[in-house]
């Protein structure tokens, strides 16, 4: 008697701990960044566009649209920038080349953890040799 007493209290304790663990927040899987590719032509026609950064949750599963709440960061200063808001300029004229965006937030579950979505963004001129061909 006094075994199964104990293995229905070890069964009710792992219920209970289980279904606190599903209200303790959600958890951030990934981010995905749109659009994954865009390009600035020579001659220019655009200057600027928008960028938009969607996490991935689980626990309960959801997307939603973290754009305001991540880290801009691009691997190519001198190309384009990314502003805080998710806009990506061309930083100058004459330049040309290939620049990764990246999207990055960090995490509280599991804490410090970094989630980052990545995006290209290609400025080509077609008179120009060394540039990337549209």
């Amino acid at each position: 008697m006094k075994k199964c007493s104990w293995l229905g209290l070890l069964a009710v304790l792992c219920a209970v701990m289980q279904s606190l663990s599903c209200s303790s927040g959600q958890r951030l899987q990934s981010i995905a960044v749109t659009p994954a590719t865009a390009k600035f032509l020579d001659p220019v026609t655009i200057v600027n566009f928008q960028l938009t950064a969607t996490g991935t949750y689980t626990h309960p599963p959801a997307t939603k649209d973290i754009t305001d709440q991540v880290t801009w960061t691009v691997d190519v200063n001198n190309l384009i920038t990314v502003s805080n808001a998710g806009l990506v300029t061309l930083a100058g004229t004459g330049a040309c080349g290939v620049a990764n965006v990246k999207a990055s937030l960090k995490t509280d579950n599991p804490s410090g953890n970094v989630v980052a979505g990545t995006m290209t963004v290609t400025v080509a001129d077609s008179t120009h040799p060394e540039c990337p061909q549209p």
